[in-house]
């Protein structure tokens, strides 16, 4: 059963919004997709986006004010904002979080509101309610059959029932949400029991009758390498996959987060945290900003300890890992964005995600995922999904 968040979520993203009144405006390389989408569409869909389109344009000026409120920006920002956005057909908000401040940059960008038509496309399975990349319970038992690194799932609680899957043994335990997003309800759990029949009444007790699916799992310790950037939460690096034109996935794209809240269980954008570029070929970290607002981090704000430079421990481990979990365990997506984390055992996934989204690697790096190979095997698989799709028709 689906959570009221993921839910929204879909419902959000059930209409893909085309880029323009009648003719697209978007980037460079998705043009050949975009002219097959405007082929492809009847009459009817062509005059519904024409509304849609003219609509948005509209809406513009109003988006602007209120992204200038929301970011403390100057009238300056907001008239340049505007004057790009209703050329690039761009919501004002990717103008601020992407930092744009020239039309040309748009060109490489993939605007958020695209990307869920996008992955749809090319990434079918993970809108459906079997995906196990969205099912963290589905996702770690099937690390496990295929020996993949992962955390340990002490207990499931599914339909307020809790079942105990292996004794705690003394270690360091949280508990999440088996379907969600963004860190929600993570948290850890201190002084639980050590043998499984304690644990089990003590789930009983302190977790009565939680709705939907949860597991409680060994808590990953970190790296000592990355202890001065952690707190009290794990960064993870997210490490992004697509399958290329002979079939392999291959690494496109990776960002680190770190927490920088130390009252917070994850390291996520929604909980502060900030976001560093990685070098694809040495995991070297780049100069950090906050996921939404604000400006860059040489230095970790709590800590002091220096960002920009250093590599991340055990780098060329994790880009097997990623590479090998795809092909092996998850070949029936195309693209896969993987949260790696990196403990003294090495490095260990702790999610998958069939819609990884396009505002992390884009606001870290301050360029567009069009420009790399990201968006030369988006538009292959574009391509490949639309052939399919005609065979089928």
């Amino acid at each position: 059963m689906l959570s009221a968040t993921e839910l929204w979520y879909r419902a959000k993203k059930l209409y893909a919004l085309y880029p323009g009144v009648r003719v697209p405006v978007s980037g460079g390389f998705l043009a050949g997709h975009y002219a097959r989408r405007r082929r492809d569409r009847g009459p009817l869909r062509a005059c519904v986006d024409a509304g849609v389109g003219l609509a948005f344009l509209a809406w513009i000026p109003f988006r602007a004010r209120a992204v200038q409120r929301r970011h403390s920006l100057d009238a300056r920002w907001r008239a340049c904002a505007v004057a790009i956005a209703r050329q690039a057909f761009a919501d004002p908000n990717d103008i601020a979080l992407f930092r744009v401040d020239d039309l040309a940059q748009l060109d490489s960008y993939i605007r958020r509101f695209e990307d869920a038509g996008l992955n749809k496309r090319i990434n079918p399975l993970a809108w459906t309610a079997r995906c196990v990349l969205a099912d963290k319970i589905a996702f770690y038992a099937r690390c496990a059959a295929h020996g993949l690194p992962h955390p340990e799932v002490v207990a499931t609680i599914v339909g307020g029932r809790a079942t105990v899957l292996r004794a705690p043994a003394g270690r360091s335990l949280l508990i999440k949400p088996a379907r969600g997003e963004g860190g929600a309800g993570v948290a850890f759990i201190d002084g639980a029991p050590e043998d499984s029949a304690a644990l089990a009444e003590w789930l009983r007790v302190h977790h009565p009758r939680r709705r939907h699916a949860w597991l409680i799992q060994h808590r990953i310790a970190v790296h000592d390498a990355l202890r001065d950037l952690a707190l009290n939460a794990l960064p993870t690096a997210r490490m992004t996959t697509i399958r290329n034109e002979a079939g392999m996935p291959e690494l496109v794209n990776a960002v680190l987060r770190i927490p920088v809240d130390p009252g917070a269980a994850v390291d996520n954008m929604k909980a502060g945290g900030l976001l560093s570029p990685l070098g694809l070929a040495d995991g070297m970290l780049g100069l950090a900003c906050r996921g939404y607002g604000g400006g860059d981090h040489a230095a970790h704000p709590v800590t002091g300890a220096r960002i920009p430079g250093r590599c991340l421990p055990d780098w060329a481990a994790a880009r097997v890992l990623v590479v090998d979990a795809h092909a092996r365990a998850f070949a029936d997506y195309a693209l896969i964005g993987w949260d790696v984390g990196f403990s003294p055992d090495g490095p260990i996934l702790i999610e998958g995600n069939g819609k990884p989204g396009v505002l992390m690697p884009q606001r870290a790096a301050r360029a567009g995922l069009g420009g790399g190979r990201y968006g030369a095997l988006l538009t292959y698989q574009l391509a490949r999904a639309d052939r399919l799709a005609r065979k089928c028709h």
